[in-house]
């Protein structure tokens, strides 16, 4: 039985056999050529997974290299941001002190002794803001002492760990520190920019040295100069709170992204 001819447009013709057989080669090299594909879909993706990695490593090595430097010259780095909060913390500390003693020589001034608990009452809308503020900064002054020395070791340990192809243990050190340190320095700014460091200068009532009998009335002077001052110093406590709570959160939050 002869072998059926298949005539394609333009005059190409093909024996049915010949076409069947040319489609299957064509459907096989399909095929094939999309598993070659696919291969270098693989090699490329692997390659790029490479070539990330070093680049990680890269950026890595520069930063623990350099992280020495930064943290002895720039003006964020833990160790140049103590002295801001140490000034906060001694402006407070300066100013309770001189409330108590106003307080402690109105009760020395004899029959106007019995005054020293209006004088006290009339501290106590300012007072707690000082309490807070010098018990808070305080403790950012700790933070700082911290990780002025541990900080550049939580880092690195942080960015070789990341290294390590442990993104997520490593994001999370990375970005809980990187954000207490950034957070430290941008609230060290802020509240040394809203202090009025006046008790520290000594100036004004802040100043002179309160005596029995001869300072009666230095609760009016002083609430007079609270009175203006309080704003700043419910900014500067602000600051302090969104600190403690807000840093963490964010670098939790950088870490996690860092991990993916």
């Amino acid at each position: 039985m002869p072998d059926p001819v298949v005539t394609l447009p333009g005059g190409l013709s093909f024996t049915w056999t010949s076409a069947v057989t040319f489609t299957i080669l064509a459907v096989v090299a399909l095929v094939e050529t999309l598993k070659l594909l696919g291969r270098m879909e693989r090699v490329e993706a692997a390659l790029g997974e490479v070539l990330k990695e070093v680049a990680v490593l890269f950026t890595v090595v520069y930063f623990i290299t350099n992280l020495g430097q930064f943290v002895s010259v720039s003006a964020a780095s833990p160790k140049a941001v103590i002295g801001d909060l140490q000034n906060v913390v001694d402006e407070a500390y300066c100013r309770v002190v001189k409330m108590e003693q106003c307080i402690a020589n109105i009760r020395l001034s004899g029959p106007a002794a019995g005054y020293a608990g209006y004088a006290e009452a009339k501290f106590s809308k300012y007072r707690p803001l000082y309490d807070q503020a010098l018990w808070l900064y305080n403790q950012l002054v700790g933070v700082a002492k911290y990780l002025a020395v541990y900080g550049p070791v939580l880092m690195s340990a942080g960015m070789l760990i990341y290294a390590a192809w442990l993104r997520k243990v490593g994001g999370m050190i990375i970005g809980v520190v990187g954000a207490l340190w950034v957070g430290l320095a941008l609230v060290a700014y802020a509240a040394a920019g809203n202090v009025a460091f006046v008790c520290k200068a000594g100036e004004g009532v802040w100043g002179e040295d309160f005596k029995p009998v001869v300072s009666l009335g230095c609760d009016g002077k002083i609430v007079d100069s609270l009175r203006v001052l309080k704003e700043d110093w419910q900014l500067v406590i602000a600051y302090a709170w969104l600190f403690l709570v807000v840093a963490p959160a964010v670098g939790a939050a950088v870490g996690y992204l860092l991990g993916l």
